[in-house]
């Protein structure tokens, strides 16, 4: 359940994100092509909540299953082989993300002396996203890994 709740929190949040996107760009099109007048601290806005919607977006896509997969070829195989290949993908999934998390800790300490050039908000803030939702996405694949070598054989997906 509370994986549940953690999903609808991010798909919320990337939700959120992407509407303030829109509504920034909405307002700097009419306030250059109404007024007359840019809004050049609006690029800095619609980069930073797009990078966060994309991690938040990625995070319940990996909660969801819902990326891109080669379905023909899962659904041909036997039962037995299609769980083995899903705890195949599991770990694989968890090395790949264990090891962008461990890097980006570097990455978002590297760029700490960077900001944006408009609002001069902190870059290792954006970055930040990064460990923060790939240990999300590590954690629920790990929880998913367990319960699927731990699943009754009677029991069904």
């Amino acid at each position: 359940m509370k994986m549940k709740k953690m999903e609808t929190a991010l798909s919320v949040l990337s939700g959120a994100c992407l509407a303030v996107i829109f509504f920034v760009t909405f307002a700097q099109v009419v306030q250059r092509y109404v007024f007359q007048v840019s809004m050049p601290w609006a690029t800095d806005i619609i980069r930073i909540f797009f990078v966060y919607s994309v991690f938040f977006g990625m995070a319940v896509g990996v909660m969801k299953k819902s990326h891109l997969n080669i379905d023909v070829f899962v659904h041909a195989l036997p039962e037995k082989a299609r769980a083995k290949l899903e705890l195949l993908s599991n770990v694989l999934v968890i090395v790949f993300l264990s090891a962008v998390f461990w890097y980006s800790f570097r990455f978002v300490s590297a760029n700490a002396d960077q900001y944006t050039p408009y609002l001069m908000f902190p870059m290792s803030y954006v970055y930040a996203i990064i460990p923060v939702c790939t240990s999300v996405m590590i954690a629920f694949l790990a929880v998913d890994t367990f319960r699927a070598l731990f699943r009754r054989p009677t029991q069904g997906r």
